[in-house]
């Protein structure tokens, strides 16, 4: 019996959940689970970076050691932002496989 435009096949079904699959939701768990773990280091190095920027300011340290402190602070602050920026885009992406291959049952 010849195809209709338009009309699906379960086999054709199963390469459509594989794909988004392999294309979306790997994928996604991936980024998310990579993001959470450097999101972590980064965390615990930021806050030992703040920890040694609150001893300098303690210490009385000049206006250079501040600056070098508050930088490094400040880099480790924005690499935690990212690393949740990379979590939230993963599970985007994850659920989006996983709402389409519900809806492709």
């Amino acid at each position: 019996m010849a195809r209709r435009p338009g009309a699906f096949s379960m086999e054709s079904d199963r390469v459509n959940v594989r794909n988004l699959l392999l294309l979306l939701v790997v994928p996604g768990v991936a980024s998310f689970g990579l993001g959470a773990w450097w999101g972590v280091n980064d965390f615990i190095a930021l806050t030992e970076a703040n920890q040694q920027f609150d001893r300098l300011v303690r210490q009385s340290a000049t206006q250079e050691e501040l600056f070098v402190a508050a930088h490094r602070e400040n880099t480790h602050r924005i690499n935690v932002g990212f690393d949740g920026t990379w979590m939230l885009l993963g599970g985007i992406w994850a659920g989006i496989g996983i709402a389409a291959m519900g809806r492709s049952r």
